[in-house]
């Protein structure tokens, strides 16, 4: 498995296609969100806090960039199939799961790599120009309990969906499945999104990291803050507890959960087509 997942690895990062689309969709997400960006600032005072600010900032990149993500893995378990590459594989000493699981944790690690770049240097740049190294600490923790869990999830999916389908059609439908999912607010029509089923809820910067307690000017609050949760009228509401800490951790665990049923299922369709 670990030689698997050198390899991957090594043979993903290189991949000049990865660097380009990343630039771009970063590109765009800057010029689309602007000074709130710079700021770090979703209209309040979260510029100030670096906790604040290091939840903002993930928010923001995994707006776009995870569509890079599961776009750019797309490929990467047929192309084995593709290549005729896969009884030349079983001459190799690892087994079919030990090489699925270099695979995955290897290209998944590897396509990763432009996004947390992109999200520890803005923690940097935020540390240097406020004075705050508290930041670095902050993202690493926003880092580990809220974006890798979600990219776990994706790169399992994304993976995995291409074996039922074309990957052109998958990355079409895995776009409309993003912003279905994650973006589209429930109030407009049915959907997973801000719910424990979606890769870009905030559970754990509402549960765990305090989220819910910012303040913004002028704004009239419920006693206990921003309450994350259930939407008023929206559909599927009982995927949407209040936000608490045993809600986040729940949130990771189904996303963890979701990763390793999906890789189940990849590996068991894979048997039974190579038999």
């Amino acid at each position: 498995m670990i030689a698997t997942f050198r390899y991957e690895f090594r043979m993903q990062i290189r991949r000049p296609v990865l660097w380009i689309v990343y630039g771009l969709t970063f590109a765009v997400t800057v010029a689309a969100f602007g000074h709130t960006y710079l700021d770090l600032n979703l209209g309040g005072d979260e510029g100030r806090d670096p906790r604040l600010a290091m939840i903002a900032s993930a928010s923001l990149l995994t707006s776009l960039l995870p569509i890079v993500y599961g776009c750019l893995l797309a490929d990467r378990l047929v192309r084995d199939r593709r290549l005729g590459m896969s009884d030349v594989l079983d001459t190799t000493p690892a087994g079919r799961t030990g090489r699925l699981a270099g695979k995955y944790l290897g290209v998944c690690a590897a396509t990763a790599v432009p996004l947390v770049l992109a999200y520890l240097g803005r923690a940097v740049a935020y540390a240097v120009t406020e004075g705050e190294p508290a930041a670095l600490g902050w993202a690493a923790v926003v880092l580990v309990t809220a974006v890798v869990p979600a990219l776990l999830f994706v790169g399992a999916l994304a993976l995995a969906g291409p074996l039922l389908m074309p990957p052109l059609l998958f990355r079409v439908l895995f776009v409309v499945y993003w912003f279905w999912g994650s973006i589209i607010t429930p109030s407009m029509m049915p959907t997973v999104s801000h719910s424990i089923l979606s890769a870009n809820s905030q559970y754990v910067a509402y549960g765990l990291l305090g989220y819910g307690e910012r303040i913004l000017p002028d704004a009239i609050l419920p006693p206990g803050g921003f309450v994350y949760g259930p939407w008023p009228g929206a559909a599927l509401n009982f995927l949407r507890p209040e936000a608490s800490p045993a809600v986040a951790l729940l949130w990771i665990g189904v996303m963890i959960a979701l990763a390793a049923a999906v890789l189940l299922l990849t590996r068991l369709h894979t048997a039974r087509t190579e038999s």
